[in-house]
């Protein structure tokens, strides 16, 4: 590759000798001027870090110092001489004058803070991609969630913990009420019980407030793992399920809001590029540095060649995969611009600089041919590199108008920031009277309620007041100028009267011992320190950007990077499961490529307000109770776990139906009561492993039908079930369409045995993505014929006992409606079934069970 000195033809650092404090002592080292003594200290720690190992074979030349004294304790010369030995080595170099000038252009980017880079942060984990849409996700994320709370629990007994925080969920689930009631320990009582447990098991109240909000989350209970638990997880899934709400995008989202540690992307190869971002070195370039009378788009795009072939060739001698390089400044520079963050014009100008940066990229792999593999565009979190460039990285907002930097002294001060001054021109702004605004004007000489004569007049001398207006520059509330320590013990104990307990207070605050109101002193604050933000939107603050601005951004910017990052979506600690579904479908609407959600930490004094349930029993004892509605109670009956055996003959039916092509027998069996005891499930042309599987299936149900488990807890379990085969179900009168062969199996118990009509699907046009149907419309019910008893009692069964002539009328009336009994004598009862109702005067009456019916006829005559 051919290189030419850009920057470091007559450009150097202006650097300066200073003391900085390292582990245990201070130290000498020259660093550019203004730079803050965090930043000074971050290049620092890189160039201890960095590896000193050179090839075998490399020119002499490229052992010469660059300059006459190490700048940033040596770290960018050793760098760019290293790198540089290696490219002759990979062969990326062909001519020595090559590799000499491309080490000068990098060791002067490093030391002038238009580039950084970092080794790979860590050797390549064994991350887990599962998909969310397949059957092992829902185990793989009880397994991670359970792994979560085995972390979170620290020293406590896991599984005595567990079970206590089990019942803080229970005990919310199964409440009746308003969510809001059923998920306060101060109403609920039984969940006050719950977590008083908990409490004294070892439970912080955090842990019992995400217990509480994951009620009836069943699926986030958490497991035992039963392998080597990967370093993180990274899921995969439709982008338009997870925009829909979807149940497994649901739970991927419940399980980012439990953990803050799941990713979720959109594209396999995302996937597997963000599970390798660990392992690529890493490198940025601050485009805010090239911005002046018009942008340097030649000297930008040649700095981003430099750095992206020095990412090639420090992962290929590192084996760290592919390096990846970042901006840093992008919103900076778009200040600067006078455009505003979450304007269309500001994202289109953003947009236009990565494209830049992936066409120079793409181009400097071209020329490297194949002695390493090509760097590519990224965009991830590295708070160590943003700190050695002084600017955010990626798609980030700015920091603020507001920043830092050091004086001569070596005193820290804040300053208008370069963005802000170059955005004020631009759009023709005064930066003078900007500067007071975010910075104050430095004195209390005309400041609203507390100026000099306010200040004497409450007896602080001219002194006091110097020594509070020399410290504003370095203090960020007015409180901290009047410190004490500042103005002098003496002066505050014998004039404004404090004591020496008053001092030692943390929080003592002179100026309100001397008398000012809050708002008085926010008042000078606002005049003597500013404000600390410029007004309009172009200059908003972080604060002020909105994730939707946020998420337009990324997904302007993402078309022009190789491997994204995971776009980080903040929740509070008090946001619900449910706001992370919501905040995961908008940015999956957004087409973000790869999203993570993470939930804030617990407040330090974040407490719930538990009831007292030891002082409810005393109290309702001696205070009279108001009256009060009714309420239901629910009560637990105890059964006793013995099975209950089938009799030997048994009656039950058979159900022969096709369930999207595929044939189903259900086979019934009752006890002599008509309830439900065992089913037997056959399928014809499956694998034998499936028909197995169904068959011991069918075995497990009737067990727990046999020792006393209501039909309907299955019915509800398994309803709804969803995989293949499935749709239309031909051959039964009442379910017509099923996803599943358990959805369709349970549809028909429900509907045979408990009344669950709700459950029928009888209109074969009403089959939809969820199995259920209209029902019927109003006036289509028509009277049903009398059916011979032989269709519905087994000869065989009764052995005959059942005649032949025997007919079943059909009861018109509804539930809980009086069945009238047929008009004519001899005829059938509609209520018993015998033949045995006689005319008794104005009346029918049957003989066996005494029903009657009006006469009515041509007479007109009534009951």
């Amino acid at each position: 590759m051919r290189f030419t000195r850009r920057l470091s033809r007559g450009q150097a650092a202006d650097v300066e000798l200073r003391t900085v404090e390292t582990a245990g002592s201070l130290a000498g080292v020259l660093a550019p001027k203004g730079w803050p003594d965090a930043r000074v200290e971050a290049w620092l720690d890189w160039a201890e870090a960095l590896p000193s190992d050179l090839p075998g074979e490399y020119p002499k030349a490229l052992a010469e110092a660059v300059a006459a004294d190490p700048v940033l304790g040596g770290g960018p010369e050793q760098y760019a001489r290293r790198i540089a030995a290696w490219g002759c080595s990979l062969g990326v170099f062909t001519k020595q004058t090559d590799a000499l000038a491309f080490r000068d252009e990098l060791f002067t980017a490093l030391t002038l803070g238009l580039a950084a880079t970092s080794p790979a942060p860590a050797a390549a984990a064994d991350v887990a991609i599962p998909d969310i849409g397949a059957i092992e996700f829902a185990r793989e994320a009880a397994e991670f969630a359970g792994r979560a709370q085995a972390h979170a629990l620290g020293e406590v007994a896991v599984s005595t913990l567990a079970g206590r925080l089990r019942v803080v969920s229970e005990a919310v689930s199964r409440c009746e009420g308003d969510a809001a009631s059923c998920a306060d320990p101060k109403r609920n009582l039984a969940l006050a019980r719950a977590a008083q447990a908990a409490r004294s098991a070892g439970a912080t109240d955090a842990v019992i407030a995400e217990a509480i909000a994951l009620a009836g989350a069943d699926d986030l209970r958490g497991g035992q793992s039963t392998h080597a638990p990967a370093a993180r997880m990274i899921v995969t899934g439709s982008r338009a399920a997870a925009a829909a709400g979807d149940p497994d995008a649901a739970l991927a989202a419940r399980l980012g809001w439990r953990t803050s540690g799941v990713t979720l992307a959109f594209d396999l190869a995302d996937a597997e590029l963000l599970a390798t971002a660990d392992a690529a070195p890493r490198g940025a370039v601050d485009v805010l540095a090239f911005e002046g009378e018009s942008f340097d788009a030649e000297g930008f795009t040649s700095l981003v060649r430099v750095v992206a072939t020095a990412l090639a060739i420090e992962a290929a001698v590192s084996g760290g995969g592919v390096g990846r390089l970042t901006l840093a400044g992008a919103s900076d520079w778009l200040v600067a611009q006078g455009l505003g963050y979450g304007s269309e014009d500001g994202r289109l100008a953003v947009a236009g600089i990565w494209r830049l940066v992936a066409e120079a990229v793409a181009g400097a792999g071209e020329e490297l041919g194949e002695h390493c593999t090509p760097a590519t565009t990224a965009t991830f979190d590295d708070p160590e590199l943003e700190l050695r460039l002084g600017a955010p990285l990626g798609a980030q907002p700015w920091r603020g108008a507001a920043t830092v930097a050091e004086t001569a002294d070596g005193e820290t001060v804040r300053v208008l920031s370069e963005a802000a001054v170059l955005g004020l021109r631009k759009l023709g702004m005064n930066v003078e009277d900007a500067r007071a605004e975010v910075l104050g004007a430095g004195s209390l000489a005309d400041a609203p309620a507390i100026d000099h004569a306010a200040l004497k007049a409450k007896g602080f001398t001219d002194h006091e007041i110097a020594a509070a207006e020399a410290a504003l520059p370095f203090v960020g509330d007015l409180r901290t100028a009047f410190a004490p320590a500042l103005l002098g013990e003496g002066f505050v104990c014998d004039v404004l009267g404090a004591t020496a307990e008053m001092l030692n207070e943390p929080g003592f605050d002179t100026l309100a011992l001397a008398g000012f109101t809050p708002s008085e002193m926010e008042a000078a604050s606002g005049h003597a320190l500013g404000v600390g933000r410029l007004s309009g939107p172009v200059f908003a603050e972080p604060d002020e950007i909105t994730i939707a601005d946020r998420l337009a951004m990324t997904a302007m910017v993402e078309p022009f990077i190789g491997a994204p990052g995971a776009f980080v979506l903040p929740l509070a600690f008090d946001d619900t499961p449910a706001d992370a579904v919501r905040l995961q479908a908008a940015a999956a609407r957004a087409n973000i490529r790869a999203l993570r959600l993470q939930r804030a930490p617990a407040p330090a004094d974040f407490a719930l307000d538990i009831a007292s349930v030891e002082e409810e029993a005393p109290r309702r004892r001696l205070e009279p109770q108001a009256p009060v509605a009714e309420r239901v109670v629910e009560k637990v009956v105890e059964r006793a776990r013995e099975r209950r055996k089938l009799p030997e003959r048994r009656k039950g039916y058979i159900q022969k139906a096709t369930v999207g092509g595929h044939k189903v027998y259900l086979h019934t069996g009752e006890y002599d009561d008509g309830e439900l005891g065992e089913i037997f499930i056959d399928m014809h042309k499956e694998g034998a492993a499936f028909r197995s599987l169904m068959n011991n299936f069918a075995i497990a149900i009737s067990i727990g039908l046999q020792y006393g488990v209501p039909l309907d807890e299955f019915v509800d379990a398994f309803v709804f079930t969803r995989f293949e085969p499935a749709g239309p179900v031909t051959g039964n009168d009442s379910v017509k369409s099923a996803t599943s062969i358990l959805d369709y199996i349970f549809r028909e118990l429900g509907v045979s045995y408990m009344d669950r009509h709700d459950l029928s699907n009888a209109d074969p046009q009403e089959f939809n993505a969820d199995g259920l149907g209209r029902g019927l419309a109003d006036g289509a019910l028509e009277e049903p014929e009398p059916q011979p008893a032989s269709k519905f009692i087994s000869k065989g069964f009764s052995r005959g006992a059942a005649p032949d002539n025997l007919v079943f009328l059909p009861f018109g009336g509804r539930k809980g409606e009086e069945a009238p009994v047929a008009k004519g004598h001899g005829d059938v009862c509609s209520s018993c079934g015998d033949l045995s109702v006689v005319r008794q005067g104005a009346l029918f009456v049957c003989e066996t069970c005494g029903a009657q019916a009006g006469l009515t006829g041509d007479s007109g005559a009534a009951s």
